[in-house]
């Protein structure tokens, strides 16, 4: 499945799979582009199949309904929503145009890659553990970025090592995605990417 945020401010394209043999997937994803704004989300459900996806997207649901909070406002809402439920690794990251400043906000092992056209990349360490509902802190990094700054942010699934290399090599978010086609050929899991460009 793919899907697409396209506007003069972001172009963006979200591509995903669930795991073989499964008929839901475990990830979910939410994106959206507002006059101030980018917000994203990716969350992986525990395991695979229902109960996975139902914990993941309830993340984005809360994510689309209370899209103007902040990152660490979210990831808070976030982790109540999973009482009860099997858990996920949780990813939401926001980018405010007026200040070029992108506030980024995780928990597992979901990973988010930026680069700058001045060279430079952005590869906040991702944090042990998961949502589950039981009380956290949550850390939030704020990183400047620039205009035509390139990102991707993905769950496991997708088993790459070259992931930067991508983002400097190719210039279009479509060409990243078309470079990513090999690796989601052979998965064992569910699999979600987001490649994305800033104006």
């Amino acid at each position: 499945m793919i899907e697409r945020e396209t506007n003069e401010r972001v172009r963006a394209l979200a591509f995903q799979l669930q795991k073989k043999g499964k008929v839901l997937c475990g990830d979910s994803f939410f994106m959206k582009t507002t006059e101030d704004y980018f917000v994203c989300s990716l969350a992986d459900g525990l395991g695979s199949g229902e109960l996975a996806h139902e914990s993941s997207q309830a993340i984005s649901d809360l994510v689309e309904m209370h899209h103007e909070e902040n990152v660490e406002q979210l990831l808070i809402r976030c982790n109540q929503a999973l009482k009860e439920k099997r858990g996920a690794t949780v990813s939401i990251f926001k980018m405010a145009f007026a200040d070029q400043q992108l506030s980024y906000g995780s928990i597992g092992n979901i990973r988010f890659v930026l680069y700058n056209p001045a060279g430079d990349f952005v590869y906040p360490l991702p944090v042990l553990g998961y949502m589950s509902g039981k009380p956290q802190k949550f850390k939030i990094n704020s990183y400047s970025y620039q205009p035509g700054a390139k990102f991707i942010v993905h769950s496991d699934g997708l088993k790459i090592s070259a992931i930067k290399s991508l983002l400097r090599d190719y210039d279009t978010v479509e060409h990243i995605s078309d470079a990513l086609e090999s690796y989601t050929l052979d998965r064992d899991d569910d699999l979600t990417y987001i490649v994305g460009q800033i104006f």
